[in-house]
């Protein structure tokens, strides 16, 4: 087994001189009806032979173990990735609410406030983390617990993205409640447990949004 070729060009169907040989290939000898009687594999200069072989009609082929298994490419929505494409998804359609809510809150902070942080002589990581982000905890707050809601209700990213077969693994409390209730179970009952139990997960983070506007309306 060589590759038929040299610089230069060559002759095509003959080993020449300097045309190289392919180690490691397996090769199968064949009889007429395809099945393989015996197999080799080739040296460094892509020599092989077959021993003990009774005489008949053989035929000589590259056998299957030679080629790499054909990339049966990638299941995003499978059992194991689905997950992971499902928190992918999520996370681009909420980056956008809460990069413009920070922007307009670096916006605000007032530029003497960093200036002097800097003549006082604090470093620029200093700066960040006493001035900017003591400056920018009421936006970040509300980022949080909005996205914390979010993420609590999201629905409609895994009933639309997830396939029935993988839905189980990405499941969260919302499609829970949906599945058991109107999805062909029809168990009211308990979809109304699991609502009043993701009713109550909504219950401190509202707490604290409220608690947020008081203060900031005091």
């Amino acid at each position: 087994v060589w590759r038929d070729f040299k610089p230069g060009g060559g002759k095509p169907g003959e080993v020449e001189a300097e045309e190289l040989g392919i180690p490691g290939v397996t090769v199968e000898l064949r009889d007429a009806d395809g099945k393989a009687v015996e197999s080799a594999k080739t040296e460094a200069n892509g020599t092989f032979r077959f021993g003990n072989v009774p005489g008949g009609d053989y035929r000589v082929a590259i056998g299957a173990a030679t080629f790499a298994k054909p990339f049966g490419g990638v299941s995003w929505l499978g059992e194991k990735l689905i997950t992971p494409a499902i928190l992918i998804a999520f996370l681009w359609a909420s980056a956008g609410f809460a990069m413009v809510v920070i922007g307009a809150g670096l916006a605000a902070i007032p530029r003497d406030t960093l200036e002097a942080a800097r003549t006082d002589g604090a470093s620029e990581w200093q700066v960040f983390r006493r001035v900017t982000v003591p400056l920018l905890a009421p936006v970040l707050t509300v980022v949080f617990v909005t996205q914390i809601i979010g993420v609590l209700k999201v629905f409609d990213i895994v009933l639309a993205l997830a396939p029935e077969a993988s839905r189980d693994n990405a499941t969260v409390i919302a499609l829970e409640m949906w599945q058991r209730s109107f999805a062909g179970e029809n168990r009211f009952g308990f979809g109304s447990a699991i609502s009043i139990f993701l009713f109550a997960l909504f219950i401190p983070f509202l707490i604290l949004n409220i608690r947020r506007f008081r203060s900031e309306n005091a």
